[in-house]
């Protein structure tokens, strides 16, 4: 269906419930896009639920680079039923600024959707609703050719993998046919098998930044458990990242540009109230993607990384309230306070 976005697929009653907005944003191209919608049907350890709540990692994600100070403008790639996308997930997604032009509606199918069943000790299981198809799995991250026009020369693109099926065909798109010039990837869980050298090597080195969490790192090797977050960093490296981010939950995250042989790590943001953990680490990669496309540090993508997934952990679900009035300035007060909390190190000696 390209070309055929929802608002004009749905017809001129729902779209114009929905509330398209495009006219205050750029006519040509678009600085940040991610990839992937999800409704999220939460069941929390108490046995407590939240039914349809905007997921996916794209609109987290989105959430992250959002509280960028450069106000950068966002777009959304994803596939979506044709009727049964919640009008107040694309009402979300319009608030903060979110191009919606590229949720393209795919017919026949519905829009993803999953349970999100977290346990107490922070362990989160996705269980699908639709059935599981190599249709389903096209709709979270669609084919390049089908994306608008202005977001293939975005200054940076974030999307999620499967680390045992990595889009390779996404990635040389991006780079060949487009202009896009920042290639974030994150897996969306860990491998069910150690990868081999060629497989890792392969994967690591996709796109510029390579931010898996730290259960997913240690997945990837035979003796991962054993493993310190140091050994890991210096693995990736050695398979070929550029730059790795490695997500450590309640202890924070540690991110190494190769190039410059240059690290940081830095704990979480402590003065928050946990309320849902997922998307933080959505939230993190748009944060430190944002600072990276706009010219900025590892060490800036660090502290607005860690400030932004501590904001996405206060709320159930994507958090509501004004970008610019509420959320860029709590990320940007935290972001000092985390700042202060960085220490650097090196992998190898000058």
């Amino acid at each position: 269906m390209r070309g055929t976005t929802l608002a004009s697929s749905v017809g001129p009653a729902r779209a114009a419930s929905m509330r398209v907005v495009t006219s205050t944003l750029r006519p040509t191209s678009i600085d940040f896009v991610s990839t992937t919608l999800i409704v999220d049907d939460l069941v929390f350890a108490d046995g407590t639920t939240r039914m349809a709540v905007l997921g996916g990692g794209g609109p987290q994600t989105l959430f992250g680079a959002a509280l960028h100070r450069d106000a950068l403008t966002l777009g959304l790639v994803a596939g979506v039923g044709t009727l049964d996308c919640p009008s107040e997930c694309v009402e979300w997604l319009e608030r903060i600024g979110v191009d919606v032009s590229g949720l393209l509606p795919m017919s026949g199918m519905q829009t993803p959707r999953a349970w999100q069943i977290t346990e107490s000790d922070g362990r989160r299981t996705q269980v699908w609703r639709p059935v599981a198809s190599d249709a389903l799995y096209e709709m979270l991250r669609p084919r390049f050719e089908t994306w608008p026009e202005r977001f293939r020369n975005a200054r940076a693109v974030h999307f999620g993998l499967h680390p045992e099926r990595p889009d390779y065909e996404l990635v040389r798109a991006l780079r060949e046919d487009g202009e896009v010039g920042l290639v974030s990837i994150e897996p969306f869980t860990h491998a069910l098998n150690p990868l081999s050298v060629g497989e890792l090597q392969r994967l690591a080195s996709l796109g510029d930044v390579f931010s898996p969490n730290e259960r997913e790192a240690k997945s990837f090797f035979r003796d991962g458990e054993k493993m310190s977050t140091m050994d890991l960093v210096k693995a990736l490296c050695d398979a070929g990242a550029q730059t790795v981010c490695i997500r450590r939950g309640s202890k924070g995250a540690v991110v190494y540009d190769t190039h410059k042989n240059l690290g940081y790590q830095c704990g979480a943001y402590s003065n928050c109230r946990v309320v849902d953990e997922t998307g933080c680490g959505n939230a993190f990669c748009g944060g430190f993607a944002a600072a990276l496309c706009s010219g900025e540090t590892i060490l800036d993508g660090l502290v607005l990384g860690i400030a932004a997934s501590s904001i996405m952990l206060e709320h159930v679900g994507v958090p509501v309230g004004s970008i610019e009035r509420e959320h860029r300035p709590e990320a940007a007060r935290r972001a000092k306070i985390i700042a202060a909390e960085v220490e650097e190190f090196r992998l190898l000696a000058n």
